[in-house]
């Protein structure tokens, strides 16, 4: 049986910032795994930043309805996300590993175990060829993934708690029950971090163990979610209609005409979805608690623009006769305050209903970091190796001349290096998404390819990738050369890949000899060469 231990980083690591305006101050993290404290499953050890995103004041929308004591604020739909080239405002999904930009890991007993510059752009090289798309789509430990299989228009934020409905069974609306906000862990999994990382570690052994990281926090910043339900189409056979679209309330419609007296949005005349759902719970965009722009005419021509919180969500009960479990599939949507009331002395229709969510104002958006732990996993029957096999990197980092549109250069690779990964960045961006067109390389004199150059996604190009992972031992889940954007989604017909970027990596396969190796590479591209990053790729044993 194993015990699950959290230790607290050294600093206390707690800062709250606005991205928009602000650098964070806390970029270091510092974690000691005890001595003689037996044996640890790096592999199942972690580090969770404890994080959430904070709606102040004059962050909410200027059309927010007027407070009230029973709802509040609203709860807005923002995520956190990280901005891998911050100079072209490049999202991608990636893993919490890539906000880290060095790391050690050092013991009191054997000394320095790993040193790794730029874990930033190597986890972005490895992390995207080393999952497939459903796990980069899918996978509740990554950045950016909240598009989630909802589709486009329809985003929901880990850093929210969805109140879908608020229904009781007799069918009445219990105001009591809203969204919240909530914090959210990033975990950045150790194995992603350092060799050893999935090892058995015996403290009695090595001795007290320092963890120590930079961080790359200035990445992180905040994207509002929704706003676009009006344009966004919920696309099941058969629907084709915006996620904001409402019935009217005519004769025609089925919904009778809103009566004389009678209250919009509160009271008897809540507004009903022209969607009919399945799941609401998952395809529906709206929340109780959420605050919504209301657009719709009356009187014929008079067209109001109302500002309203959502107070309940009632699925099927107000819609179903008698008997009949299933439904209409149509949604209630009610509202904290009466959005119009029919004062013409006579029966009226209401018609173009249509809503959407409220944005809040980005530049005051904030992001608060409760605290950093490490949470390892101790196994106290196990009596871990006195040695551990490994793999780390060794880095050199170098730009191209400007304006130039090749780059040679000569580095010197140790006897204990396996492979060589090459990542090309735009200045000062971590991301290896800069474009080049070939490459050549020459080990101790000798070109790899037979004098030919090796040109980027062409058969040649994969297959020394493929080579490179046959060496670590390791198979290829993604092959694409891209990563999924952030928030963006697939279209219809191929061609033009919107929800993608292409990434430009490097890999290739050395010889383990008895002295250093000689490298010369040469890398063309259409445009400027800029930050050129060589990862070394070492084998070792502690």
């Amino acid at each position: 049986m194993e015990n699950i231990i959290k230790i607290s980083s050294e600093q206390g690591f707690s800062e709250t910032w606005k991205p928009a305006s602000e650098k964070p101050t806390q970029t270091l993290l510092d974690f000691v795994i005890p001595a003689n404290s037996g044996t640890y499953d790096l592999s199942k050890c972690h580090i969770n930043l404890n994080m959430e995103v904070v709606v102040p004041l004059d962050a909410q929308n200027a059309s927010e309805p007027t407070k009230t004591a029973l709802y509040g604020s609203a709860f807005y739909n923002t995520v956190i996300v990280a901005e891998q080239d911050k100079t072209n405002s490049v999202e991608y999904v990636s893993d919490a590993a890539s906000i880290v930009r060095n790391a050690d890991m050092f013991s009191a007993n054997r000394g320095m175990v790993e040193s790794i510059r730029r874990v930033d752009t190597l986890r972005q090289l490895l992390w995207n060829m080393e999952n497939d798309k459903a796990e980069q789509h899918d996978g509740v430990q990554n950045i950016g993934n909240h598009l989630g299989r909802r589709g486009p228009g329809n985003e929901t934020s880990s850093y929210l708690q969805i109140m879908g409905g608020n229904t009781r069974l007799d069918g009445t609306v219990d105001e009591s029950i809203v969204a919240s906000g909530i914090s959210n862990d990033l975990r950045i999994n150790l194995s992603d971090l350092f060799g050893v990382g999935s090892a058995l570690w015996n403290s009695d052994v090595y001795g007290s163990t320092r963890i120590h990281l930079e961080m790359d926090m200035e990445r992180l910043k905040i994207n509002a979610l929704g706003g676009n339900e009006r344009t966004s189409v919920f696309q099941p056979a058969g629907q084709n209609k915006n996620y904001g679209d409402m019935l009217d309330f005519t004769v025609a419609a089925g919904t009778g005409q809103l009566a004389d007296n009678e209250t919009l949005g509160r009271g008897g005349a809540p507004l009903i979805t022209a969607i009919t759902y399945d799941d609401y719970q998952l395809q529906m965009p709206f929340y109780v608690g959420q605050a919504i722009n209301v657009t719709f005419t009356h009187n014929v021509t008079t067209v109001t623009d109302a500002a309203a919180i959502i107070s309940g969500i009632e699925y099927n009960i107000g819609t179903n006769s008698a008997g009949q479990p299933n439904g209409t599939g149509n949604v209630r949507i009610y509202t904290s305050t009466v959005l119009y009331t029919n004062g013409t002395g006579a029966p009226e229709n209401v018609t173009n209903i249509s809503i959407k969510a409220m944005e809040p104002v980005a530049a005051n958006l904030q992001i608060r970091v409760n605290r950093a732990e490490i949470v390892l996993s101790n196994l106290p029957s196990v009596n871990g190796p006195d040695s551990i096999d490994y793999r780390t990197y060794s880095s050199e980092e170098t730009q191209g001349s400007a304006g130039l549109l090749t780059f040679n250069k000569q580095i010197f690779c140790e006897p204990n290096a396996q492979n060589l990964l090459v990542a090309h960045c735009n200045t000062g961006e971590t991301s290896p998404d800069r474009a080049w067109s070939n490459y050549r390389m020459a080990i101790d004199n000798v070109d790899v390819s037979g004098n030919r150059d090796i040109v980027y996604n062409a058969p040649l190009h994969r297959d020394r990738i493929s080579r490179t992972f046959n060496n670590r031992g390791q198979n290829i889940s993604n092959f694409s050369l891209n990563a999924l954007k952030v928030g963006a989604a697939q279209t219809a017909g191929g061609g033009a890949r919107p929800n993608q970027i292409d990434l430009y990596p490097i890999f290739e396969t050395l010889p383990l000899t008895q002295a250093q190796k000689i490298i010369n590479f040469k890398l063309t591209a259409a445009a400027a060469v800029q930050d050129v990053i060589f990862y070394k790729e070492l084998v070792k044993t502690i």
